[in-house]
Order: C-alpha cells, then sequence, then structure tokens
C-alpha cells in the first residue's frame, strides 16, 4: 500500500466492493449503526455495564488510569476497492482503510446511561497515486468548504 492517503469526506462519491456499491455517506452510516448497535448490546448483556466502562479503567500495578476514547482501525493492508468521484472519469483502484472514533461520555445522572459519539473516517489510497486529480476537484473542495 503506498503512502499517499486521500480522505473520502465527499458524501456523494461511491464505493465498490466487489460488486457492492455504497455512497460513502450511507457507508459511514452504516458503520455508525453497526458500531451503535454492538454499543448498545454490550450495555444490555452486562446488566448496564458497557464496553466502554469495562475499558474506561486500565489498571497497572494498582495504578489506574481513566480512558475516554476508544479509537478503532481496519488493518493496515486496507480493503481492496474502487472509488469513483463526483466529477472523475472512471473508477480508481485502491485500498480503503477504516477508523473509527469514540467518544464515551458518563452520565449526568443516575438515570440517564453512557452516551455515545461516533466519528468515522475512511482514508483511501490509490493504487496509482500520480494520476491528475479532476479538474472538478478544486470546485469540490470549496463546496465541502461552505
Amino acid at each position: 500500500m503506498n503512502n499517499i492517503c486521500q480522505l473520502l469526506d465527499f458524501g456523494a462519491d461511491v464505493l465498490l466492493f466487489n460488486q457492492d456499491t455504497y455512497i460513502v455517506s450511507r457507508f459511514k452510516e452504516l458503520i455508525s449503526e453497526n458500531f451503535r448497535r454492538k454499543f448498545n448490546t454490550q450495555l444490555k448483556e452486562n446488566n448496564n455495564s458497557s464496553v466502554s466502562v469495562i475499558l474506561r479503567t486500565l489498571s497497572i500495578n494498582e495504578i489506574n488510569f481513566h480512558a475516554e476514547d476508544i479509537i478503532w482501525q481496519s488493518s493496515s493492508e486496507g480493503i481492496n476497492c474502487k472509488v469513483f468521484r463526483v466529477g472523475s472519469t472512471g473508477w480508481q483502484p485502491g485500498k480503503l482503510r477504516i477508523k473509527v472514533s469514540t467518544e464515551i461520555s458518563p452520565p449526568s445522572n443516575k438515570f440517564e446511561h453512557y452516551k455515545l459519539n461516533i466519528t468515522v473516517a475512511l482514508e483511501f489510497y490509490p493504487n496509482n497515486p500520480n494520476e491528475p486529480e479532476s479538474p472538478l476537484d478544486d470546485i469540490r473542495k470549496m463546496i465541502q468548504a461552505t
């Protein structure tokens, strides 16, 4: 995998995995839903003691280290896929890495549960990073900035 990383943050771009396609925004939603579902399952199965509660404190020789965030990422080899960017002329093959950050907020009172904020980042590593960018990339970047 090359070292050139492109963040896929334009929601209308398309991802192709074998024969399955997803727009970037929907793919991020599916990942978030999956993490939220797993978090809630752990919450129910452990009598409201979630995975976050278990992982919030790390003890080494009776010294406690507290954590508030958990970061998950796919393997460093990446996932084979192709990306079709809005305004481009074709599919661009490469590898995709997924990074999910979860911010866990403790309840403000005994009647609330832990709150989970999920952020998904998609990193695309093109097979041919020297291919010219689409002439519409500057316009797309201006739209994203607003």
